[in-house]
């Protein structure tokens, strides 16, 4: 059984060595979180939601990011996508899916083997595993499931230890991540103590995002990798993208607005456009946050990452007619890597050269400015 380490905070000692080590191209390095939907959306409806009032703002043109049908040009898109991330993982709404939107189950039915399901939160985690256990393959994995100390207070703890052996028994279960939203932790002692006897990872974290993020009296691993204001949370894009049916978001809340554009949107996906498409994506949405929220800079908590935010901005510098990529970026542990030196990149002791370059341009450049 494992406990789950937590991405640290920047080290204003040294943005440019946190960047590299903990940011950069991180976010491709093992995953990616996908979905059918052009936006994403969930309706299971769970209070402690961070997101549910970007739900709810979407709903309104929602409707014009479902897909009607999914043909097989978008599944080869996808296929190819796919084979350059070792993990692809999946939240879409499956029970709103199954009801809604059968044309979209159905295609899950068919291929939830090659997903690994995350995100299952208190009320959407009820909803969903009758639906794992009768309806989709036992080959589909569990990445999360998260529950709220305020919900496990109110329902039969039993029924939901009981829920969670069966799915562990059949699909296998990663990570429970205990949201800690009371001080009293006796539903999470309970769910702690089931958790260790059945060998499985946690953390925890508190999730009053409308101050601060605190850390609670508790020996669990409490995540440190997020500033959160006015109800909404800022973090380092250092974990996954989100490929929003041929769209990639650096973030969650950005894959739920439907006034927002992807970073990368494509008909034929290019593994080294999204590349630096990806970096600037960075870049401008850190921009984006130390613009619009200047007053978050007065919460202690939250200096260490605006001023990182801000020293992105203005330090890193992309280049997209790049020939070259770090070997400090991307390296052969990585399958992204792997689908480069496939096409048209030879390996260096440095990192991946594109063939037959004479001048070399770098992906990125970084200058140690303020």
């Amino acid at each position: 059984m494992d406990r789950i380490v937590d991405t640290p905070a920047p080290d204003r000692n040294s943005f440019i060595r946190y960047f590299y080590e903990n940011d950069a191209l991180m976010n491709i390095h093992n995953e990616v979180i996908f979905s059918v939907l052009g936006r994403y959306n969930c309706f299971a409806g769970c209070k402690v939601c961070y997101t549910e009032k970007h739900f709810k703002e979407a709903l309104p043109k929602f409707k014009n990011f479902i897909p009607k049908e999914i043909n097989s040009d978008i599944e080869q898109q996808w296929n190819n996508i796919f084979d350059h991330f070792k993990h692809i993982s999946n939240i879409d709404d499956l029970f709103w899916m199954k009801h809604e939107q059968p044309h979209l189950y159905e295609w899950y039915q068919k291929h939830s083997h090659r997903f690994i399901w995350g995100s299952m939160t208190d009320n959407n985690f009820i909803r969903t595993q009758p639906i794992f256990l009768n309806e989709l393959s036992a080959d589909t994995k569990i990445q999360e499931i998260s529950f709220s100390t305020s919900w496990l207070d109110k329902i039969n703890k039993q029924e939901i230890f009981d829920m969670l052996k069966k799915l562990n028994d059949r699909n296998g279960i990663q990570k429970i991540k205990f949201i800690l939203t009371t001080e009293d932790n006796t539903s999470l002692d309970l769910l702690s103590k089931w958790v260790e006897d059945n060998g499985i990872g946690y953390t925890c974290s508190h999730h009053d995002f409308n101050e601060i993020t605190q850390k609670l009296n508790t020996d669990i691993p409490q995540a440190e990798h997020i500033a959160s204001f006015d109800s909404d949370v800022f973090y380092v894009c250092r974990e996954s993208n989100y490929l929003q049916h041929n769209g990639f978001f650096l973030t969650l809340i950005e894959s739920i607005d439907v006034n927002n554009k992807p970073y990368y949107q494509f008909n034929e996906f290019d593994a080294v456009k999204h590349l630096s498409a990806m970096i600037q994506g960075k870049v401008d949405l850190y921009t984006k946050w130390v613009n619009q929220n200047a007053n978050a800079l007065d919460i202690d908590q939250n200096k260490d990452y605006f001023d990182y935010f801000k020293w992105v901005s203005n330090n890193v510098k992309v280049n997209h007619n790049y020939n070259f990529i770090p070997i400090d970026l991307l390296n052969a542990k990585h399958r992204y890597y792997h689908k480069l030196t496939n096409n048209e990149w030879q390996i260096t002791d440095y990192g991946l050269l594109k063939n037959g370059t004479t001048d070399v341009v770098p992906l990125l450049e970084v200058h140690n400015g303020n």
